[in-house]
């Protein structure tokens, strides 16, 4: 388990449009400014174990516009390697977005969430929903557009080769196929229809301090009702200026001021 949380990603399994994107140059002249420099710059300090100069690397790489799934990956590998949890799982999170089906990162954030010290319960949810709710994550919201582009093309290319054809055995075939494709087409439609709700309704984020006092209201005059810890995942329920309105995945609610929590 070790051994595969803290390797940094090679970049073999970028998308060809995320390559493209890291050897944008960032706004300054020569290829030592440019993102695929800045990459390799903060691989290389990684391995050579200055995960300080490897972070500082790759957040370099967010703040030109570089997120790519892969950069988050490093760069939460680059945290943990500093006890940074809170901000490891954070960029793991952000990981898992982009690389929905990656292993490594599952695994990552499996660990990771072992070793913050909030244990919260959820509330138990029948097996279906469960299912549900990993089947719906199981692609990006970009994945499942093109299989529902694909699947809207496959019905209406079938259907049109049902038309044109004079072999009932192959129109029937036809027919079925793309009667089938469209119960897919309808059933990843909601799929991703559910993934865009979530993305502009469901706010979340990830406690990155090591303590955090959850209070009554928003201000430090309220009382605290209870406590968290980095790494913890809490809901964004509405803010208030320097506050965030929160609930835990055990139902508890309350407020706690912005600068400790990162949105995901």
């Amino acid at each position: 388990m070790v051994r595969k949380l803290l390797p940094v990603s090679s970049g073999l399994c970028i998308p060809a449009v995320v390559l493209f994107l890291i050897q944008l140059p960032l706004g300054h002249e020569g290829p030592e400014t440019s993102a695929f420099a800045l990459f390799s710059e903060g691989s290389s300090h990684y391995q050579k174990g200055d995960f300080a100069a490897a972070e500082r690397a790759y957040r370099q790489l967010l703040d030109a516009g570089v997120e790519s799934g892969t950069v988050y990956y490093n760069l939460g590998n680059a945290c943990f390697k500093q006890r940074k949890l809170g901000e490891a799982i954070y960029f793991w999170e952000e990981a898992r977005q982009r690389l929905a089906s990656d292993r490594e990162v599952r695994e990552n954030l499996d660990l990771a969430n072992l070793l913050v010290v909030d244990r919260i319960e959820e509330p138990a949810q029948p097996a279906v929903f469960q299912f549900l709710g990993s089947a719906t994550r199981a692609l990006t919201i970009h994945q499942y557009s093109w299989v529902i582009l694909v699947l809207f093309a496959a019905a209406n290319i079938l259907l049109g080769i049902r038309a044109i054809t004079r072999s009932p055995r192959t129109s029937s075939l036809c027919l079925a196929a793309s009667l089938a494709s469209g119960v897919l087409l309808f059933m990843f439609g909601c799929a991703l229809g559910w993934r865009i709700y979530e993305a502009n309704n469901l706010q979340h984020g990830i406690i990155v301090e090591q303590r955090v006092d959850i209070r009554s209201g928003p201000g430090a005059q309220n009382v605290t009702v209870f406590t968290v810890h980095e790494g913890t995942k809490v809901r964004i329920r509405g803010d208030a200026p320097g506050w965030y309105h929160v609930t835990l995945a055990n139902g508890w609610v309350g407020w706690l001021e912005k600068s400790s929590v990162r949105i995901l």
